[in-house]
């Protein structure tokens, strides 16, 4: 791809517009921390996996937010004084000497999306981006049916039962523990009478597993989101997030309108694509198609 860095560019740019505050900060207090490793195949012809990440869950009173850790070190770079210039000097010396391509967390869709589940509002608020657009959708916040099976296995230390879902396309099992009673999990899951502990599609195409759990005294930051108390939902601060429903949001980001969208990016931006990109894997979430 001719011009790459510049892409590069206006990712990041993207990447520091969307994690820019506005205002004064408005802050609720995490009682525990959730670490998952997060993996995904992203390529479903060869059955490779994509950059391994992290999938961390802030669990507060009310409200959790997770996402993505490389994303959170991209946000925390470009935050830096002199960290966006010195990333994209390395980057360029890499590509130069090395012809070393720049890493999967920037280029690919590797967990962008930030997702807050508001438990008192029954709501769930997600920030993501297509290309250089950033955008905010919610959607009601409800539990997955889920059947819980007599299965038992110990992971990471926890003895865990099985429970099943059919949820948006995909099939589910999960492994919650009794003796963590939280009724929470990673991306948009949870409703179990545990904290989920293993979650995957029965593909094997998305899975988190919990390597750590602790409790925090973090603060979740819920700038550029903000709770209206006159109706309890949220909104955004950024004049350059626009708000978008869930449905249009993934068939942008998935279906053919992905291609005008990314086509017209490029067209802006003055990149010229040697070839189109394509992509051999598919959102967590199918029931757009």
């Amino acid at each position: 791809m001719k011009n790459i860095f510049f892409l590069i560019l206006l990712l990041i740019s993207s990447t520091v517009a969307f994690s820019q505050k506005s205002g004064d900060k408005n802050f609720v207090d995490a009682k525990y921390k959730c670490t998952y490793s997060f993996n995904f195949i992203n390529d479903t012809i060869k059955m490779t996996h994509g950059q391994k990440d992290r999938f961390i869950l802030l669990i507060g009173d009310d409200l959790t937010y997770g996402y993505g850790y490389l994303r959170y070190q991209m946000d925390s770079l470009v935050n830096t004084p002199g960290g966006l210039r010195k990333f994209m000097m390395d980057a360029s010396d890499n590509w130069k000497k090395n012809r070393i391509p720049p890493p999967a967390w920037i280029t690919t869709d590797l967990m962008r999306a930030k997702v807050f589940k508001d438990h008192k509002e029954k709501r769930i608020t997600v920030l993501d981006n297509i290309s250089t657009s950033n955008f905010m959708y919610e959607e009601e916040l409800t539990s997955q049916n889920w059947i819980i099976r007599d299965d038992t296995m110990t992971i990471a230390g926890y003895v865990c039962q099985k429970a099943q879902c059919s949820w948006r396309g995909r099939e589910y099992e999960a492994w919650f523990t009794l003796e963590i009673p939280i009724s929470e999990g990673p991306w948009k899951f949870y409703g179990l009478p545990g904290l989920i502990v293993k979650l995957y599609d029965t593909k094997h195409q998305y899975e988190f597993e919990l390597i750590g759990f602790e409790s925090t005294n973090e603060k979740i930051d819920i700038q550029p989101l903000y709770t209206k108390k006159t109706t309890g939902l949220f909104h955004s601060q950024l004049t350059n997030l626009t708000k978008i429903d869930r449905m249009a949001f993934l068939q942008a980001e998935y279906g053919e309108k992905g291609k005008i969208i990314s086509k017209m990016d490029d067209e802006k931006a003055g990149i010229i694509n040697d070839a189109p990109v394509v992509k051999h894997y598919d959102y967590i979430e199918l029931d757009y198609k």
